[in-house]
């Protein structure tokens, strides 16, 4: 048997992360890749994993990367009290006001569900279950950019718009005025509340439900959890959610004081040295300047593909030692490379950095959102294999690293190119596809209950100074990609 140092080495070079959580031992792995001898041999030996990992400091591809974090001091009675905002929630903040390029838009994901037989009386008692259960489903963002979460708000009624009986036409156009309204929705972030739901009943019994959700409230993730919630309460009437202890208020303290740790210093130390060797965005063809642009309007393209064939292309890049999301994401620089003037960039990648500080970690709402700059080398001959593995070690590099945020790291370069107004990567690639069973709910499972409250019609997300996020995710088996662009940008 290897000792475990030689066990973790192995793991570590297959991609697959450990992290402690108390006594509990927490995994990220790409898929196909936590084999069930491996799994076997992490329950076996997690009590010599665990001593090992937490008498050490290892640095990566000898073993893993492990120090202890900040435990979460929980303080109830500070609940209510301001807090600062995080370094992506402070930069989306400053992107909701029009000092800045391609600004003047707020951080928002938008959805249109089509569903029959909803009870909006039912819809309506849930969702405010949802706001008693969720601190940050009562925040706001103060003037001075402080977040509070409110201790009281009022009860939260669903305006419903009924264009039962009405000409198709008509009911069309009324539908398409609330898209229009609600899809690029700017909600003041120092009022109550930071989301808006709208209904509108159709005749045979549907409902088409408008959801628009401020992102400085709550990741993707966080998104997909209430909705998720938000079924499971519909379907079940007796339906009860356990408590929660842990505020988002907490973490984020506890996260500021991560930056007092050898972790954090050696983070910011890799990233200072990478800022002068850290190439620019793609050059992609623009027809107009985007400092032109007071009002950026964002367009939604995408598109699937099918179970089988995503499955299929799934196995092929195991066997080339790519995680599903590696393979996207360098087929991805290979569009980019295509297109843009030169074949040496940076872009942007959206990480839901939830760190294990405590284990209702993953069960909060609250904007866990990264960024990590990730820089693309495509000058060369090699093939799209040598490339795309190239492109994920260079990922998990950065990853390991990723304790200095991206957002600190912008802030680094505008002070070095003295451009504190311009943008700087506005290229995006985002994918919510995790193999990460040994500390997370499975993502499918979530998708499913969306899907159980009926169809996905419609969604857009936007983000401030970005003009293109390609975005991935898997539903029941299928590969979802979307691309959401600022449309009057390309040609």
């Amino acid at each position: 048997m290897k000792s475990v140092e030689e066990f973790l080495s192995y793991i570590s070079d297959l991609d697959i992360k450990l992290y402690v959580d108390g006594d509990r031992l927490r995994c990220n792995a790409p898929k196909q890749t936590l084999t069930p001898e491996i799994r076997t041999q992490l329950a076996e030996r997690k009590a010599e994993i665990l001593e090992f990992l937490n008498q050490a400091n290892f640095s990566d591809r000898k073993s893993v990367n492990y120090q202890p974090f900040p435990e979460i001091v929980a303080r109830p009675d500070e609940r209510y009290k301001p807090f600062p905002l995080t370094d992506i929630q402070q930069a989306f903040w400053l992107g909701r006001k029009g000092d800045f390029e391609l600004s003047n838009v707020s951080t928002h994901a938008y959805m249109e569900i089509d569903s029959v037989d909803l009870d909006l009386e039912r819809l309506e008692k849930a969702w405010q279950q949802l706001i008693d259960r969720h601190d940050m489903l009562k925040a706001i963002v103060q003037p001075d950019g402080q977040q509070q979460i409110l201790e009281q708000v009022p009860a939260y009624k669903i305006k419903v718009l009924d264009l039962r009986g009405k000409e198709s036409e008509l009911a069309a156009c009324e539908l398409n005025q609330l898209r229009e309204q609600l899809s690029h929705q700017v909600l003041p972030a120092d009022q109550w509340p930071l989301f808006e739901i709208r209904a509108a009943q159709l005749d045979d019994n549907k409902v088409r439900l408008y959801i628009s959700f401020d992102l400085l409230i709550g990741d993707a993730w966080s998104f997909e959890t209430i909705l998720g919630q938000l079924v499971q309460l519909i379907q079940n009437r007796e339906a009860s959610l356990p408590g929660l202890e842990l505020s988002f208020r907490d973490y984020v303290l506890a996260e500021i004081n991560l930056r007092n740790s050898q972790l954090y210093q050696r983070s910011k130390e890799y990233w200072l040295n990478r800022i002068p060797t850290l190439p620019p965005s793609p050059e992609l063809p623009l027809q107009k300047n985007p400092a032109a642009i007071a009002h950026p309007r964002f367009l939604r393209r995408s598109g699937k593909l099918d179970s089988d064939t995503w499955e299929r292309l799934k196995k092929r890049a195991s066997l080339a030692n790519l995680t599903p999301s590696g393979l996207l994401l360098a087929a991805f620089a290979e569009i980019l490379t295509l297109w843009s003037k030169t074949p040496k960039f940076t872009i942007n990648l959206t990480l839901f950095n939830r760190l294990p500080l405590h284990p209702q970690v993953n069960q909060i709402v609250g904007d866990f959102t990264s960024l990590t700059l990730l820089t693309v080398d495509n000058s060369g001959e090699d093939s799209f294999e040598v490339r795309s593995r190239r492109i994920q070690k260079q990922f998990w590099d950065d990853f390991d690293h990723r304790y200095f945020s991206g957002v600190q790291v912008l802030r680094q370069l505008a002070r070095i190119q003295k451009r504190h107004l311009g943008m700087f990567v506005p290229v995006v690639f985002t994918s919510t596809l995790i193999n990460d069973s040994l500390s997370r709910d499975q993502a499918s499972a979530k998708f499913a209950s969306i899907s159980s409250l009926g169809e996905v019609a419609y969604m857009l997300t936007q983000t401030p100074q970005v003009y293109l996020d390609h975005q991935v995710s898997e539903q029941a088996g299928t590969l979802i990609f979307s691309w959401d662009a600022v449309e009057e940008l390309f040609p």
